[in-house]
């Protein structure tokens, strides 16, 4: 994965973008998993849409969270670690539904401007209860906190980044759950600025091992 400059670089940016994305996108948006049924999360919309309208747009760039876990998984050492391995089969396979739950920010931003108020709130519900949206909502809750969690736990035993960045990727899902169902924002800003603080590191990391790679295929050719 590491054996081109192009390949590194993708991984650094999809590491960075994602994680910094989800920091920021908790931080602005007006309306949590906490603020409670439709037209709770409509009001706490309303007159906030240029911040919600931001949100949606930060968004676009935290679905590279599903590529991020892959290079965080290399770095942990998944082609060899089946701690690090399953943690990128939990995180990885249960982030492939976000686009069911980033569709409710759309939602509930086009229902908080609705001219028949009553029409959208129910289109908002019956989608939020929807089997498959609570499906995808339930496996992403838990495969993000377990697969974050071995994740972290891999990292610290690879070695490959400090001890502190696999502690903060591993307490990083825990902080986003409790930060979402309490509705406490610092909670939250503080579990996502941990993963992007242990993202961040896991992308110097990929560098570094880029470039033993590329140093090793010299020696080869040599």
């Amino acid at each position: 994965m590491v054996s081109s400059r192009a390949r590194v670089a993708v991984g650094v940016a999809v590491l960075l973008a994602s994680s910094v994305a989800q920091l920021l996108q908790f931080a602005l948006t007006p309306m949590l998993l906490s603020a409670g049924d439709a037209g709770a999360q409509v009001e706490a919309v309303v007159g906030h849409e240029p911040a919600m309208r931001l949100a949606i747009w930060l968004d676009v760039p935290i679905l590279l969270l599903i590529p991020a876990v892959l290079y965080v998984g290399y770095v942990a050492g998944a082609r060899t670690s089946r701690l690090a391995a399953s943690g990128v089969v939990a995180a990885f396979t249960t982030a492939l539904g976000a686009g069911y739950l980033l569709g409710t920010d759309v939602l509930v931003y086009l229902a908080a401007q609705a001219s028949d108020r009553a029409g959208a709130l129910e289109l908002l519900s019956a989608y939020e209860s929807d089997e498959v949206v609570v499906l995808m909502l339930v496996l992403s809750v838990l495969g993000g906190l377990a697969g974050f969690v071995l994740l972290g736990a891999a990292l610290m035993r690879a070695g490959t980044v400090s001890v502190w960045a696999g502690a903060a990727v591993a307490a990083s899902p825990v902080l986003e759950i409790i930060g979402n169902a309490t509705g406490l924002v610092p909670v939250g800003v503080a579990g996502f600025a941990l993963r992007a603080a242990g993202f961040a590191a896991c992308a110097a990391a990929l560098v570094r091992l880029g470039r033993a790679a590329a140093a090793e295929q010299q020696k080869i050719a040599a």
